[in-house]
């Protein structure tokens, strides 16, 4: 009796969550890339929810209801790429480098050679009184269509840089394992990895510098001019560079005329302003040591690098409230098109799990309809393998037990297919008493023990979408930054008070 499972179902969802992954690898890596991603996304889970709804739930809909959400999700999408692209073009960004350096083959090239590189996407503007550049690169240069497509999904780079006075080449570098044995990091000894696969090493031929056993313990400094490395790590400079988490995956690299990083994503807005205000940061506090008394000195002082002064007064939901906290958690800026994919993919697992407990909880308070099920077929399932459905779902080859039958309720005929975990499973023509949940997709249930069943099954979509949401609004600090708070607080228990 046992309808075919809906394999098409678990395969739509599988993709859905790929495409997000995916989706994330190419935020920024063009507008329309970062576009197209999102739109795949939310198509594809609202094409398997809907398709899920129709074949196994036999619902119907009007054509409007099913045509009109991913309409408005996808003009959300272009209308933000537009944005984006209309914000850089008000700031007065231009595509042609005047200074920095360029990645070329693992290593970095003077800006004038630009014509002549695989490069996919160079900005320049001037904000805050700074000079920005964005670069972005692909990881594999003219390679074949396999390493094109693997370069979409995760070999996409940008070169963030802010030009400051002609300066020796000075390389500062996280180390992957800081904090091991006693604090293992893996998470951020990824990232660290990731970032550090994609950036370019400098044209000049470095020397590696000993600055302080607790610094060398965090960083790798390498420099042409060892004199000049002193002169930068100030221990000024090094108690910022150690109490700033962003430095602690970020390489940065002074060389040329130019300040840069890299990052393992495309190039977009929140991203060159974001690693620009840390660049913009960093020059300020090497200012004074060398380069007093210059232009450039002068820029620094004028530039305004906190948060809500760097990034403007129309920075909108997401950057204002959202993004400002995930910097403090030292997290990775979303844009508003992610917010808004992630935000509906958690919001209909909360819904998805409230529904079957609004109409427990309704048919413990009597709110239920109570009617009688006419069993038209019935299968003991196989108690090895699990079909997870709760009502009105196909019944699974060979999995949970299961009941198909018919109610008459406001003088229609329902059929329904419901698991039948509790009790003596009824057989074909057997009449059992059911109550029907108020709330669609109005639940069946034929015992309290089975209200509770539903309801513990039911709050796993609501605990993980839950957890979705936090994730995107209030994550929590990484690993890194709990163990540094634990050794200030250590450190500061062995200094002990002053004595009086």
């Amino acid at each position: 009796m046992a309808d075919p499972f809906p394999w098409y179902i678990a395969v739509g969802y599988l993709a859905g969550f790929v495409l997000l992954w995916i989706a994330g690898r190419v935020e920024g890596g063009g507008t329309a890339a970062s576009a197209l991603s999102n739109i795949a996304t939310g198509l594809a889970f609202f094409g398997t929810t809907m398709a899920w709804f129709r074949v196994s739930m036999d619902i119907h809909a009007p054509l409007a209801v099913w045509i009109a959400p991913p309409v408005v999700f996808i003009a959300f999408v272009l209308g933000q790429s537009a944005r984006q692209r209309d914000r850089l073009r008000r700031l007065g960004a231009t595509g042609e480098a005047t200074f920095g350096v360029l990645p070329q083959g693992g290593r970095t090239v003077a800006f004038d050679r630009q014509d002549s590189l695989s490069l996919r996407r160079v900005v320049e503007l001037g904000y805050q009184g700074h000079q920005l550049l964005g670069v972005e690169y692909p990881l594999t240069e003219r390679g074949s269509a396999a390493d094109r497509v693997a370069d979409r999904i995760g070999g996409i780079y940008t070169l963030t840089e802010l030009r400051i006075p002609e300066s020796p080449t000075l390389r500062i570098t996280p180390r992957t394992g800081a904090f091991e044995p006693d604090h293992p990091t893996p998470f951020e000894d990824a990232r660290i990895t990731r970032i550090q696969v994609g950036t370019p090493k400098t044209q000049a031929e470095l020397e590696k510098v000993a600055v302080d056993p607790e610094f060398d313990r965090r960083f790798e400094v390498a420099a042409a001019d060892p004199e000049f490395a002193a002169r930068v790590l100030t221990p000024e400079v090094r108690e910022l560079i150690l109490g700033d988490l962003w430095f602690r995956v970020h390489e940065v690299v002074l060389e040329r005329d130019a300040l840069w990083t890299a990052e393992a994503d495309g190039l977009n807005e929140e991203r060159l302003l974001g690693n620009a205000r840390r660049l913009a940061i960093f020059a300020t506090a090497l200012t004074p040591n060398l380069w007093p008394a210059t232009e450039f000195a002068r820029v620094t002082a004028r530039a305004e690098t906190g948060y809500d002064q760097w990034f403007g007064e129309h920075r909108g939901f997401v950057r204002t409230r959202v993004n400002r906290y995930r910097e403090a958690m030292d997290r990775q800026p979303l844009s508003p098109t992610t917010v808004l994919t992630r935000t509906l993919l958690a919001t209909a697992m909360v819904v998805l799990g409230l529904l079957p407990i609004i109409n427990g909880v309704a048919a413990v308070a009597g709110l239920a309809t109570e009617v009688q099920l006419t069993v038209t077929d019935s299968t003991a399932g196989d108690p090895g393998r699990s079909c997870g459905g709760l009502n009105r779902t196909q019944i699974c080859d060979s999995q949970s037990p299961a009941v198909r039958g018919t109610y008459q309720d406001g003088g229609e005929t329902h059929e329904v297919v419901t698991t039948w975990h509790v009790g003596r499973l009824p057989e074909r023509g057997d009449v059992a008493d059911v109550r029907i949940g108020p709330i669609w997709w109005n639940t069946v249930f034929q015992s309290n023990d089975a209200v509770a069943l539903t309801i513990l099954a039911a709050l796993a979509p609501v605990a993980l979408g839950l957890l979705f949401f936090k994730t995107i609004f209030r994550p929590r600090a990484p690993r890194r930054v709990r163990i540094l708070r634990e050794i200030r607080e250590s450190r500061q228990i062995d200094v002990g008070p002053p004595a009086s």
